[in-house]
Formats: structure tokens, sequence, C-alpha cells
């Protein structure tokens, strides 16, 4: 399971640090354990979703994938 580092990588006058995803969830984690999503900052080396699981942890996942995907699309009809 790859988690998320937050980066210090904001630009200048912004006091809110980027989180940034350097590796990928090598596997579909169920979408039940998933409460939450935000989209990595365009600063960030690589794009990524990072997912909130309920139980606080975050997750980071390729964005390209068909799964994250309809997670995100998922989350985004039950907001």
């Amino acid at each position: 399971m790859a988690l998320c580092k937050p980066v210090f990588s904001a630009p200048l006058g912004a006091d809110t640090p980027t989180s940034c995803c350097f590796s990928y969830i090598s596997r579909q984690i169920p979408q039940n354990f998933i409460a939450d999503y935000f989209e990595t900052s365009s600063q960030c080396s690589k794009p990524g979703v990072i997912f909130l699981t309920k139980r606080g942890r975050q997750v980071c996942a390729d964005p390209s994938m068909e799964w994250v995907q309809k997670y995100v699309s998922d989350l985004e009809l039950s907001a």
C-alpha cells in the first residue's frame, strides 16, 4: 500500500502544505473503505488521487486507472 507523504512545496505566499504522491497503491482497494478523496496539486511531479479511508489513512492512487476514475465519479455523485 502506498501512503502519501505531505510535501512542503507550496508557492510563495501560500500557507498550506501540498500533498504529493511518489508511488501509487499497487492493487485496487475495496470501495467501501473510502470516505473521501482529493487530487494532488499540479505542482507535484506526478498526478495522483489521494483517497481518504474511513480509518483516517491517505492512499495514493493512479488517476489513469479505471477503478480510480469510477471511485472518484461515485464520490462526486454522492456528495
